[in-house]
């Protein structure tokens, strides 16, 4: 039921862990254009299968970084949360016009089967997607190579989140208000208010171009929703390791991944910690095919990325 004790142990969590690393030392594939397969709960209403970011343009070294991490002496979540803010509001601003997109590029490792319930950490494909400045219009290319446009989540953008004030509060009562606009389908019920909020935030930053004092602001919002701890020991699609916003709710915990020393995005890992079954799926690229319900065992792995490009560009479908 809902609320009740995560059933993942820590020997399982471990487990699951070696397995990641594992998982890192052997070669990937790179198909240029996979299909995407994901449930309507997983890719919209929160399994958080997309990556998250805080800087653009941004690149890395992908070479993978086994070794420890040391975040230094760090008190708390809210100590985190100040750390990233001070770093995000000494970037400079991007200079992105309000009738570009933004491309994401980033490694992920792919669902195991059609419903995208799970990801296979053994393999590693690309994933490019586009997302409006406006923030409401998200863009990738469907396996036929048809350039896809369809509405975002939480349908809120930049141009919302950055009128005055521009506090947490703030900012967490306007995403509040966009998502109650949000549908619940398949039989579903909404998850609880913070773990949605959680959600909308990890898609606005990863998918959306947002100014500097935006992204800090966010940042201090993170640690103020219930359920949001510090990760020491977060490790992304390249096998690189940095700390983490981590949100355990119900059924799952999931990792917003951050370079340890200037706090820049680096990918993102989740990990169911009880059973769960879903209902009322679709697949994301062919939406009229019905995929019934499916379901998740405690301790399988939900989604884990690396971001490795975002850039600003003229149109959707457009790459740098």
């Amino acid at each position: 039921m809902r609320g009740s004790t995560p059933v993942i142990t820590p020997a399982a969590e471990d487990a699951a862990r070696t397995r990641l690393l594992d998982a890192m030392r052997r070669p990937v594939r790179t198909p240029r254009r996979p299909a995407r397969r994901l449930a309507w709960r997983v890719a919209v209403a929160g399994a958080l299968a997309v990556a998250v970011g805080v800087a653009l343009p941004l690149t890395r070294d992908l070479e993978i970084d086994p070794g420890p991490v040391n975040v230094g002496p760090m008190a708390d979540v809210r100590e985190l949360g100040e750390r990233a803010a001070r770093a995000a509001e000494t970037e400079p601003a991007a200079a992105v016009r309000a009738d570009q997109w933004l491309y994401v590029k980033q490694l992920q490792a792919p669902p195991l089967d059609a419903q995208g319930m799970g990801v296979d950490l053994g393999k590693r494909i690309t994933w490019e997607q586009w997302t409006s400045v406006d923030g409401r219009s998200v863009a990738w290319y469907e396996k036929n190579g048809k350039l896809l446009i369809q509405g975002t989540h939480p349908g809120i953008g930049e141009a919302d989140l950055v009128k005055q004030p521009v506090t947490p509060e703030a900012l967490l009562a306007r995403i509040d208000v966009a998502l109650a606009r949000v549908l619940f389908i398949g039989g579903e019920e909404p998850e609880p208010k913070e773990e949605r909020l959680f959600q909308a935030i990890y898609q606005l930053m990863g998918e959306q171009a947002l100014s500097p004092a935006v992204r800090a602001a966010l940042f201090r919002a993170l640690p103020t929703i219930a359920g949001v701890s510090v990760g020491r020991d977060a490790v992304d699609a390249a096998g690189r390791r940095g700390v983490a916003f981590s949100y355990t709710g119900g059924w799952a915990r999931y990792d917003l991944i951050l370079n340890p020393d200037d706090y820049s995005f680096l990918g993102t890992y989740g990990i169911s910690v009880r059973d769960r079954t879903f209902h009322g799926l679709f697949d994301r690229t062919s939406p009229d095919e019905d995929l019934g319900s499916a379901s998740v065992d405690a301790g399988t792995p939900l989604t884990l990325s690396a971001r490795i490009e975002a850039t600003a560009v003229d149109t959707p479908g457009e790459r740098p």
